[in-house]
């Protein structure tokens, strides 16, 4: 279990606070990972999130599919049994799962298909097809789609995302690189596409953002110009527990990919810097991830 001191945000978050971005992995007794995977990590169980979240004010849970379990949920849905309306879901399928498998997520608190672009990459040789049939079977749920693509990816995208006829949620910013400036054809595809309001994006990943500096100030300039560009699109996350970049290759050594020592204190603090407004900040943190995951 992660155990790591979090500092007290500088300033109070809103009733119905979501972290619209955490992964839960475990117990691996029960929900072991993967046979095929780009990582091993500890576990990080609910109780895990759920003492963070104290600690930080919020109140709701939004767990997404993490990679080391490839399209086994039954770890984060057996969280969302626990969390019951204060907890939501982003879910990894296989493009042959059953309706029935779908109701029974829904029913439990899923709400988004993820396509992880960036890790389970090698699964997907079309993903702008893709995108088009997924989107049909969403639709009649009143679900999204959720892509997690690196910088040039989404910008080859653009037309896909834009034609989608579902909403579509763009993962950790569309992962820019800090030092390449707002100017990256990726980042500047996904200001054009939030800007026409049919796609989102998650205001997570500022230490992925800023891996090469270090610096997670580093990605306020990027997190200010999604604002700028449409605030009533815009969720937050902390991407507990955070484990950081991988390399995306199966593996089968024991090695174990250590947390990240992210303080969400201070992530919550970038965003603070960012969106000094609190009307904006609310959007961000309560009233957008209540619409987008439906929280009752």
């Amino acid at each position: 279990m992660p155990g790591r001191h979090h500092s007290t945000p500088a300033f109070q978050l809103p009733a119905g606070a979501a972290d619209s971005h955490m992964h839960v992995f475990g117990p691996f007794a029960q929900f072991p990972l993967a046979a095929e995977r780009a990582y091993n990590v500890p576990e990080a169980p609910l109780a895990a999130h759920e003492a963070m979240k104290r600690a930080m004010g919020i109140e709701r849970t939004v767990l997404v599919q993490p990679s080391g379990y490839g399209s086994d949920n039954r770890a984060m849905l057996e969280a969302l049994r626990v969390l019951g309306s204060r907890g939501r879901g982003v879910a990894v399928v296989e493009a042959d799962v059953a309706d029935g498998e779908l109701d029974t997520m829904h029913t439990l608190g899923v709400r988004a298909v993820r396509l992880n672009l960036v890790s389970l990459k090698s699964r997907y040789s079309d993903p702008a097809r893709l995108i088009g049939e997924l989107a049909a079977r969403l639709r009649s749920r009143g679900w999204h789609l959720e892509v997690f693509g690196g910088n040039a990816l989404i910008a080859s995208l653009e037309p896909a995302l834009a034609q989608s006829t579902v909403d579509v949620v763009v993962d950790h910013m569309g992962l820019p690189d800090a030092r390449g400036g707002l100017d990256q054809p990726g980042f500047q595809a996904l200001l054009h596409l939030l800007a026409t309001g049919k796609v989102w994006a998650k205001l997570a990943g500022a230490d992925r953002v800023t891996q090469s500096t270090g610096d997670l100030r580093g990605a306020i300039p990027f997190m200010q110009a999604l604002v700028k560009a449409n605030p009533d699109r815009l969720v937050w996350g902390s991407d507990w527990p955070n484990i950081g970049f991988h390399s995306g290759a199966a593996i089968g050594h024991d090695d174990v990919l250590p947390y990240r020592g992210i303080d969400a204190g201070a992530l919550l603090d970038v965003l603070g810097e960012c969106v000094p407004d609190e009307v904006t900040r609310r959007k961000i943190l309560a009233d957008n991830p209540a619409r987008l995951y439906q929280f009752s």
